[in-house]
């Protein structure tokens, strides 16, 4: 089975952690059964008004529970290179469920529980349901991805997302904004709808991100087209992994439209450190005006940004490190 990674940094937003890559898992869990997965898909909210979706009955919820358990989704494994991991929830239907694993063993850790209601109070059903797994960990030595996610099954349709429990409770503002940074690279690869995932890069007529071929009405393939020039893109490596960060560096250097040297790695990376810029109305460079004003074309981000914003939780604080000479 192949895990797509993408990690997301905290501190200074810096680009020395890996960004994004493709890992061959050496121990895999058996992939989750498509009659889980069209179960999981069923329960997807359908417009941004819709609210949480709908309550599953208390057997069938347990059911899928056992299901997931059984398929070995829920191992520490997939998360302990980060550090020691603390708990792991299943999500169902935007929905965390009791731990299905803690150490200590049937102790919730609070800050975990903390770290997804700041991501949740913002954001509709319908995104934060792609998401079937969150883990908690405390960070080893010299370790500082502060979140990442990690699609566990073939088909990327089971994303686990990783948080560093220690440093968000350090920084809850950092954290907010690096869990809508992370939360994108979920929204961002939907099967079908976004990516279509499992072809090779020859067939693809938009952009292959190493996992799939972007569809031609996906948010990133329009953004792509209007903010990443060719020449741009034909410096990127033909697996789909970020630019290397020499090469970054110059085009943060040549061009203020950028957050930063990270996003100026990659297509992926500039659209989720833009978006978490635009939901929390983070003070940018002018020149990255066009880049957020294309958000407001999309009700869904229009949605999360007025979530935000009525819960006084714009403007805050960020270590976006800026472009331009």
């Amino acid at each position: 089975m192949t895990r797509v990674t993408i990690r997301r940094t905290g501190g200074s937003r810096s680009t020395t952690a890996l960004l994004v890559g493709v890992l061959l898992l050496s121990s895999c869990a058996p992939a989750m059964g498509t009659d889980v997965v069209a179960r999981r898909s069923d329960r997807i909210a359908t417009s941004v008004d819709a609210g949480p979706a709908p309550d599953l009955a208390a057997d069938e919820t347990a059911e899928l529970l056992d299901e997931l358990a059984a398929a070995g989704l829920c191992d520490p494994v997939d998360v302990e290179d980060e550090g020691t991991v603390t708990a792991m929830h299943f999500v169902v239907g935007g929905r965390l469920q009791a731990p299905c694993y803690s150490d200590p063993e049937g102790v919730e850790d609070q800050r975990l529980l903390d770290a997804w209601a700041a991501l949740t109070e913002t954001t509709p059903a319908e995104l934060v349901d792609d998401i079937s797994l969150l883990a908690g960990y405390e960070a080893c030595s010299g370790c500082d991805t502060l979140a990442f996610v990690v699609a566990l099954d073939t088909e990327a349709s089971f994303f686990l997302l990783g948080v560093d429990v220690v440093a968000g409770a350090a920084d809850p503002d950092e954290l907010r904004l690096t869990m809508m940074h992370e939360l994108t690279h979920v929204f961002a690869q939907e099967p079908g709808a976004q990516l279509v995932v499992q072809t090779v890069a020859d067939e693809c007529d938009t952009f292959h991100n190493g996992a799939g071929c972007l569809t031609d009405d996906s948010y990133l393939w329009a953004w792509i087209q209007e903010f990443w020039p060719d020449e741009a893109l034909e410096g990127l490596p033909a697996d789909g992994s970020p630019n290397d960060l020499e090469d970054a560096e110059q085009r943060c250097r040549d061009d203020a439209g950028y957050t930063g040297a990270y996003a100026a790695v990659h297509p992926e990376e500039d659209f989720a450190e833009t978006f978490s810029a635009y939901v929390y109305e983070v003070e940018t460079d002018p020149a990255l005006a066009d880049k957020l004003a294309f958000f407001d074309r999309y009700p869904e981000f229009v949605a999360i940004r007025e979530h935000a914003r009525a819960l006084g939780l714009t403007g805050i604080e960020a270590a976006f490190e800026g472009c331009g000479a």
